[in-house]
């Protein structure tokens, strides 16, 4: 039996035990990040009464911060940026049912109050609607910090072409992978909706949808594909 390839196109290359139960199904691992992360100077508002930090990177970048946030409260998109926070000695006081920012914005806006600060602390290519519809919900100051960009790097065509899967970790990875559409005949693997909404957009076909959104729900959901 021969085995099958999986490229991983996400910033954080996956755990030994991740590619562990892959590679125990004969899917070999490629790990080629399609995204950059550089960071940038940047300043927090001050008397936050909320900070919402969208990913493991963002808590990279706060982290120097973090001593002067005590009176601030934190919401997370995430069970990874979650362990991220916990890993530099502080727990989120919020996270969403559902890892993502649209979920984040709608279950978090009963907990705010009029005249509060909020400030989400982002990537400059991450989504601006969450941002938007939180201005429009809630009578507080909304405001945005950009802690880190990120850039598409290009990924080698004939890396794709012997490829069963391909892994999609994030709206920019599709616009980064699209391109190359026609050198593949893999399966595209969306990490959860807003992905796939992007997959779509662009015509990226066949397609799966992880049911949880994080890495281990994308790997959970080829395995089902290779028991079928």
């Amino acid at each position: 039996m021969t085995c099958k390839r999986l490229v991983l196109t996400g910033s954080r290359r996956p755990t030994a035990e991740q590619v562990e139960r892959l590679t125990a199904q004969r899917i070999e691992v490629v790990h080629h990040p399609v995204i950059e992360t550089i960071p940038v100077d940047f300043q927090l508002p001050a008397e936050l009464d909320w900070l919402i930090v969208t990913s493991p990177t963002g808590v990279e970048r706060i982290q120097s911060e973090l001593p002067f946030l005590q009176h601030t409260k934190i919401a997370v998109v995430g069970s990874k940026t979650a362990a991220a926070l916990i890993k530099q000695g502080r727990t989120p006081d919020f996270i969403p049912s559902a890892f993502t920012g649209d979920v984040l914005v709608e279950e978090l806006r009963p907990l705010l109050r009029t005249g509060q600060r909020i400030c989400f602390a982002r990537g400059n290519r991450s989504r601006q609607e969450p941002l938007e519809r939180l201005k429009n919900a809630v009578a507080a100051e909304v405001l945005e910090v950009i802690t880190y960009e990120t850039k598409l790097r290009v990924i080698p065509p004939d890396l794709l072409q012997q490829t069963a899967y391909i892994g999609l970790q994030s709206p920019s990875a599709v616009e980064a992978i699209a391109p190359l559409c026609q050198e593949t005949t893999a399966t595209y693997v969306t990490i959860g909706p807003i992905t796939e909404q992007a997959a779509r957009r662009f015509g990226l076909t066949p397609l799966l949808v992880a049911a949880v959104y994080t890495l281990d729900g994308l790997i959970d959901c080829i395995l089902e594909e290779e028991l079928l």
